[in-house]
């Protein structure tokens, strides 16, 4: 039983399908796979390339891996791997619509076009489709790869693996193996010129380490590129640290200044009120001597009239003449007593 599943297992047929972890980006690709390398025991294999984000978001700001902990860059990129993996399934499903088996693999690595070079090697993956470029990107004129993943594939990929190069389902172009160019070459008619035959697949290689060269110096230049990002970064990070100290500091100084303020108005209130009380102490002090001087006056003048009005009681007729005149003597002295207490008033002899 285990050598006919191990014969089985042998006999079918794998095609792998590199797709993006997004189902509208990389559908067209498998929809062409699906309906041109799909037949008997041909089983798809969905690939995706998984990169590890090196931006990750903390308290609603990103911040490079560098910077932070282990432990919270693996949660976060675990869980980016995990949403990557679950996306994929669109892709199973549209395998399983067409009753075609499908199965999927996910690798994690820097740089999409060197895993999937690797993974190759490794697996000794015989068959590929890869994205020649975007679906918007696809036109008639078009017949090699646009796409820098691709581009990159087509030159760096082991010779054994062939690689169709699709776009909006659309062949664009086939990478052949270098066992059915040999083949080819050996069945072809005789050439004129071997020599230059020679001379010229000599040239194309040149050509092709030039081109891996220009490459390479794109991806040092990229890499340069995302060094000077991250200065940037971190620069742009402190000023924002700078900058919300410094505002922390002008509302603390504004809270203080508004304290202040708040004391100084009730001070200027109680000062106020202090000044008012002053002016009326010393408007009742001004006050107190004239009030002292009419209350002397009323209490004499009422004491006088009330010594008349005895007197004028006990006086009888008989001595009339002589109370009368006793009476103007009582009034006339009641009379230099108020002048000399008023002092506004002149006393003549």
């Amino acid at each position: 039983m285990e050598v006919a599943v191990a014969v089985e297992e042998e006999n079918t047929r794998k095609v792998f399908v590199v797709v993006p972890a997004e189902r509208r980006a990389g559908r067209s690709t498998l929809s062409w796979a699906l309906g041109h390398l799909c037949g008997g025991a041909t089983t798809v294999v969905v690939t995706h390339v998984h990169v590890p984000p090196q931006m990750i978001p903390v308290m609603g700001a990103k911040f490079h891996a560098s910077k932070l902990s282990s432990e919270q860059v693996s949660s976060f990129r675990r869980m980016e791997r995990d949403k990557a993996d679950k996306m994929l399934d669109d892709y199973v499903h549209q395998c399983r619509k067409a009753k075609v088996s499908c199965e999927k693999l996910v690798i994690e690595k820097e740089d999409v076009a060197s895993g999937l070079v690797e993974l190759i090697g490794l697996r000794g993956i015989a068959e590929l489709v890869v994205s020649a470029a975007a679906d918007r990107q696809y036109s008639t004129k078009l017949d090699r790869p646009v796409c820098r993943t691709a581009a990159a594939i087509m030159q760096r990929a082991d010779p054994s693996c062939k690689i169709w190069f699709v776009c909006k389902e659309q062949l664009i172009c086939t990478r052949e193996t270098k066992v059915e160019i040999a083949s080819s070459a050996v069945n072809a008619p005789l050439l004129p010129n071997p020599g230059h035959e020679v001379l010229h697949l000599s040239t194309h290689r040149e050509e092709d380490d030039d081109d891996v060269e220009v490459e390479l110096g794109f991806y040092d230049e990229l890499r340069e590129a995302c060094r000077a990002a991250e200065d940037l970064m971190n620069r742009a990070l402190n000023e924002s640290r700078r900058r919300q100290k410094a505002d922390e500091e002008v509302a603390a100084s504004l809270q203080k200044a508004k304290e202040h303020e708040e004391l100084y108005l009730e001070e200027v209130k109680k000062r106020k009120e202090l000044e008012a009380a002053l002016a009326r102490a010393e408007k009742e002090i001004s006050e107190l001597p004239q009030a002292i001087q009419r209350d002397t006056i009323d209490e004499e003048s009422e004491e006088a009239r009330a010594r008349i009005s005895a007197l004028g009681l006990q006086s009888t007729s008989k001595e009339e003449p002589e109370a009368v005149l006793w009476h103007c003597q009582c009034q006339c002295q009641c009379q230099r007593k108020l002048a000399a207490s008023s002092p506004s008033s002149v006393i003549i002899p």
